[in-house]
């Protein structure tokens, strides 16, 4: 008796060997999809909208009535000051697209393109905390009107 004899033929595979393979490469395939696209880099944030004219007009309205209320006495010139910085820092959070209630004129400025609004409120905060200034309340509704308009 010769060695051949002893010899089984082949034995096929069982069928949840495949399909087990199969859900380990789509695993691994899953798992190399999950790490790519978490780790990527987050896309830059759109830009805002431009704002309508609609937009632009309700705060020169704003301005306007900050003023009207200085000519009629109902505030001071610290007042008006503090209430156009008020009025400016909401025009940029619509125009940056993020709350800066809280920035620093320079955090305003670095984010502005026209560099002209943290300019202006840096103006103002002589104004707007100085218990006698010599600012003009005239000068600063024109300057902000004028932000407005070219913003």
């Amino acid at each position: 008796m010769s060695g051949a004899e002893t010899l089984l033929p082949p034995e096929a595979y069982s069928a949840w060997v495949p399909v087990v393979g199969a859900l380990l490469l789509l695993a691994v395939a899953a798992w190399y999809a999950f790490v790519l696209l978490s780790t990527r880099r987050p896309r830059p944030p759109r830009g805002p909208e431009p704002l309508t004219s609609d937009d632009r007009a309700r705060f020169e309205r704003d301005v306007e009535g900050a003023m009207a209320a200085y000519r009629r006495g109902e505030q001071d010139l610290r007042g008006l000051h503090l209430e156009l910085a008020r009025i400016m820092r909401e025009f940029a959070s619509e125009r940056i697209g993020r709350d800066v209630r809280s920035w620093t004129a320079g955090e305003i400025a670095a984010n502005d393109p026209t560099a002209r609004l943290g300019d202006l409120l840096r103006v103002w905060e002589e104004p707007s905390f100085a218990r006698r200034s010599d600012a003009e309340a005239e000068t600063a509704v024109a300057r902000a009107r004028e932000v407005i308009r070219q913003w």
